[in-house]
């Protein structure tokens, strides 16, 4: 999705409004088609007029609305964990710092055990400011909470459209962020291993790097006992294919990326491409890979035009028993 998505958009909702206006001039005067067939005109006008509406929502509405998607899960080994998973904020273009402070404060009132915030923190589309400043407010959270971040494609400056074509990608801006979440001291998971104890008990926490950039090296994995619970956090719900089969599966997978399509087509599914090999059954909530829990979560920012259709943003807290 693109600038030029939005003109289409925005386009529909100029030509659909001056065509309702000319079919209610015309029904005024019975010698014309929608003055002699008045219900079949005002067929037209409510098919128009949901178009409409359709795009104020999607665009005005929607990309603003946060919700809070409550998950509960079983697992024999992870007692009472609450996880808040926050993906593809994608500061820049379309969300910047009141944005933030929304999510930070959603935060807060969740208070969640352990925050993993699953890449895309910044949009990285055709500009040249330093977006990571948008991230400031995540600041309020350190010492409240355990974090830990993991990078995306748009860190990268890598676009689903520009995907294959390096000579097209916006810039790696990757350092911009690592530097701004090392001043606010979030931990990165780059193909690392980190252990922490929470809540009494210890949790193993594997993150990987952005697959569309990098092919992830599990080496830091021989660091774990293959016991302890173990969360695996990917941008891509893709990066679980490359999870090694010689290991023991890990407990829950997370990831992002896919917006859950961004616009959501009741009884189709998703209209965006997220380019992912799991399909469209993976671009939202919880699903199951080989018996493993994963969740996709459809993200709190928008990529490409600024809009979003039945695919609101969300903080996703998992609730572990």
């Amino acid at each position: 999705m693109n600038i030029v998505l939005l003109i289409i958009v925005y386009g529909y909702a100029l030509v659909a409004g001056l065509v309702i206006w000319y079919i209610f001039r015309d029904r005024k005067n019975p010698k014309l088609f929608f003055g002699r067939y008045k219900f079949f005109s005002g067929i037209f006008i409510a098919i128009l007029a949901v178009g409409i509406l359709t795009v104020i929502y999607s665009t005005l509405t929607e990309p603003f609305i946060l919700k809070t998607t409550s998950v509960a899960l079983q697992n024999s080994k992870i007692n009472n964990l609450k996880i808040a998973l926050i993906s593809d904020i994608q500061v820049g273009n379309h969300k910047k710092t009141a944005w933030v402070e929304k999510i930070v404060a959603r935060i807060e009132s969740a208070n969640p055990d352990l925050v993993i915030f699953g890449g895309d923190l910044i949009d990285n589309e055709a500009t040249f400011e330093d977006e990571s400043q948008y991230l400031e407010p995540l600041r309020k959270l350190i010492g409240k909470f355990s974090m830990y971040y993991v990078l995306g494609n748009h860190e990268y400056g890598i676009g689903g459209t520009v995907r294959n074509k390096p000579e097209k990608y916006t810039g790696d801006r990757s350092q911009l962020l690592i530097d701004r979440m090392k001043t606010l001291g979030i931990p990165l998971l780059r193909n690392t291993l980190d252990c922490p104890e929470i809540k009494g008990q210890k949790i193993c926490l594997f993150g990987i790097d952005d697959i569309w950039k990098y092919k992830p090296n599990f080496s830091d994995l021989k660091n774990w006992d293959n016991e302890t619970p173990l969360i695996y956090i990917t941008h891509n719900p893709d990066g679980i294919l490359y999870y090694p089969t010689n290991l023991p599966a890990p407990d829950l997978i997370l990831a992002g990326h896919t917006h859950g399509g961004q616009i959501w087509i009741p009884f189709f599914g998703p209209l965006g491409d997220a380019q992912i090999i799991l399909g469209k059954s993976f671009y939202r909530g919880l699903n199951y890979f080989h018996n493993i829990p994963i969740y996709t979560s459809v993200g709190a920012g928008e990529s490409g035009a600024p809009l979003r259709l039945f695919a609101r943003p969300e903080i996703v807290l998992l609730n572990i028993d």
